[in-house]
C-alpha cells in the first residue's frame, strides 16, 4: 500500500513539474526590462554594419538595407508566408500515433490481490471531407494575408528610402545654403571695413557704417540659426545613416520621364491601392470561413488500437465521423456578423483609397508643375540680380550708388540663390515621394533580395 502511494505522489509530483510556467510576475518583467535596455553597442550597430562612401545612391541603398523597420517588415512577411502552410495542412490527412504502457494493480486480501502489466499503441489516420468550405477559405485569407504582409514590406522599404534621401537633401541644402551664407558675410566683412576707413577719413557719413554694422549683425544672426538647422539635420543623418560621410554629395533626382510615365498611368498599381485590395480579398474569405463554422463537419476516418493483454484482439475501425456544433451561445453567429462587418470596411477603405489616391496623384503632379515653373522664375530673377549688383559695384566709385544700396542689392542677390537652393530641394523631396509611393524608388535602389548587391558584401 504505501508502495502504491509513493508511486502516486510521484507522478503527481513529476505531473505538476512539467506544467510550471517559466516565468512569474517578477521574472518576465525582468527579462523584459532587459530586453528594452538600450546599449552602447546598439547605438553604434549602424556604424559597424555601414561604411558610407559618400554616393547617394549607393549609401542610401545601403542605410535602407540595414534599417531595423525593414528587416522587421520582412520577417513578418516570412511568417505570413509560413501561415499558408498552416492552414494547408488542415486539407491533409492528419496521423496520430499514441502508446501507453504501465502496471494495474489491485489491491486486496489474498487471492484478490492482482497485478497486471501490459503496453498497447494505437494508430488512426483521419482525412477532412467537408466542413463547409472554412478550411479552403482559411488558406485563402493566408494567402491573402501574405500577400498584404509582402505589400507592406514594400511600403515599408520604399518610405525608409524616401525619409533616408529627404534627410540627406536637407544636409546638403543646409550645407550650400551655409556655404551661400558665409560668402555674403565674408564680402560683408570686407565692405564694413572699407567703410570704417571711409568714416574715419570723412569721405562718407556714419549712417553708412551704421547701416553695414546693422546689415552685418543680421547675417550672423541668420548664420547661428542655421547651424542649429545644420546640427538637426547632422543628427537625423546620422540616425539613418550611422555616421556622416567625410564628403556628402549632392543627391541626385532619380525620377525619369518613364517613371513619371508609369506612375501616371499605373497609379492604381501601387503597394498601398494592391494592399487595400487584398484585404477586400481576406475578409471575404474571413467570412467564408466564419459561416463555414456554421455547417457540420465531416472526416473520413480509419484507425488501429493494439489490446494491453497479450490475449486480447487487436480493434480496427473504418468509417465516416460527423461533427455539427448545435449550440454555442450564438458565438459562430456573431463572428459571421463581425466578418461581414470587417468585409464592408474593408470594401469601404479600398473605395477611399481609390479616390483619394487619384486626387492624391493629381496634386502631387500639380505641385511638382508649379515648383519647375518656380525654379525656373528664381533663375531668371538670379541672373538678373547678379547682373544688377555688378552695375552697382561699378557705378559706387562715380557715387551713383551708395553703400547701403550695394549692401541692400548683395542682401537681395543672396536671398536669390538661397531661394533657388531651397525651391531645388523641394522638388528633389517631391520626387522622391512620388517613387516612394508607387513603389518605384526601391526598384531603382536595387533593394531586392532576390538580387545579391555584392557591394553589400
Amino acid at each position: 500500500m504505501n508502495y502504491i502511494k509513493s508511486a502516486m505522489l510521484t507522478s503527481l509530483f513529476a505531473l505538476s513539474a512539467c506544467e510550471a510556467p517559466q516565468y512569474s510576475e517578477e521574472t518576465l518583467k525582468a527579462q523584459i526590462e532587459e530586453l528594452s535596455e538600450v546599449s552602447s553597442s546598439t547605438s553604434k550597430q549602424k556604424k559597424i554594419k555601414i561604411v558610407l562612401s559618400g554616393d547617394f545612391t549607393s549609401d542610401l541603398s545601403r542605410a535602407t538595407k540595414y534599417s531595423p523597420e525593414y528587416l522587421a517588415a520582412r520577417s513578418n512577411a516570412t511568417s505570413s508566408f509560413a501561415q499558408i502552410s498552416i492552414a494547408a495542412a488542415d486539407l491533409k490527412p492528419q496521423v496520430l500515433a499514441n502508446a501507453n504502457a504501465g502496471q494495474t494493480i489491485k489491491d486486496g486480501s489474498g487471492l484478490a490481490s492482482s497485478k497486471q502489466t501490459g503496453a498497447s499503441a494505437n494508430l488512426s489516420v483521419k482525412k477532412l471531407i467537408f466542413d463547409g468550405g472554412a478550411s479552403a477559405a482559411r488558406i485563402d485569407v493566408a494567402q491573402a494575408d501574405a500577400f498584404i504582409a509582402e505589400m507592406n514590406t514594400e511600403i515599408v522599404v520604399n518610405n525608409i528610402a524616401k525619409d533616408a534621401a529627404v534627410v540627406w537633401v536637407n544636409l546638403n541644402t543646409l550645407n550650400n545654403r551655409n556655404q551661400l551664407l558665409q560668402a555674403l558675410i565674408t564680402k560683408t566683412n570686407g565692405m564694413n571695413a572699407q567703410i570704417q576707413t571711409l568714416v574715419t577719413s570723412g569721405m562718407i557719413d556714419k549712417s553708412a557704417s551704421a547701416s553695414a554694422e546693422i546689415a552685418l549683425r543680421a547675417l550672423v544672426l541668420e548664420e547661428v540659426k542655421l547651424n542649429v538647422q545644420i546640427s538637426e539635420a547632422s543628427a537625423n543623418f546620422i540616425k539613418y545613416f550611422g555616421t556622416l560621410p567625410k564628403h556628402l554629395s549632392a543627391p541626385t533626382s532619380l525620377l525619369t520621364s518613364s517613371d513619371l510615365q508609369q506612375i501616371q498611368k499605373d497609379w492604381s498599381k501601387s503597394p498601398i491601392m494592391l494592399q487595400s485590395a487584398a484585404k477586400v480579398l481576406a475578409a471575404k474569405q474571413m467570412l467564408i470561413a466564419a459561416q463555414g463554422g456554421q455547417k457540420p463537419t465531416v472526416n473520413f476516418k480509419t484507425g488501429v488500437i493494439s489490446p494491453m493483454d497479450r490475449g486480447e484482439r487487436t480493434d480496427y475501425a473504418v468509417g465516416l465521423e460527423l461533427n455539427w456544433i448545435i449550440g454555442d451561445g450564438g458565438r459562430r453567429k456573431a463572428n459571421t456578423a463581425a466578418q461581414a462587418a470587417s468585409l464592408k470596411a474593408a470594401e469601404h477603405a479600398l473605395a477611399a483609397a481609390k479616390l483619394n489616391g487619384k486626387e492624391a496623384l493629381d496634386a502631387i503632379l500639380s505641385k511638382r508643375a508649379a515648383i519647375i515653373t518656380s525654379i525656373e522664375i528664381i533663375a531668371s530673377q538670379e541672373i538678373s540680380t547678379q547682373n544688377e549688383l555688378e552695375i552697382m559695384w561699378s557705378q559706387l566709385p562715380t557715387g551713383q550708388t551708395s553703400v547701403r544700396q550695394l549692401i541692400e542689392a548683395e542682401e537681395k542677390a543672396y536671398r536669390t540663390s538661397d531661394a533657388k537652393i531651397r525651391v531645388g530641394a523641394d522638388l528633389l523631396t517631391l520626387e522622391f515621394e512620388m517613387l516612394a509611393q508607387s513603389g518605384i524608388l526601391a526598384t531603382k535602389l536595387a533593394l531586392d533580395e532576390n538580387k545579391k548587391d555584392k557591394a553589400l558584401k
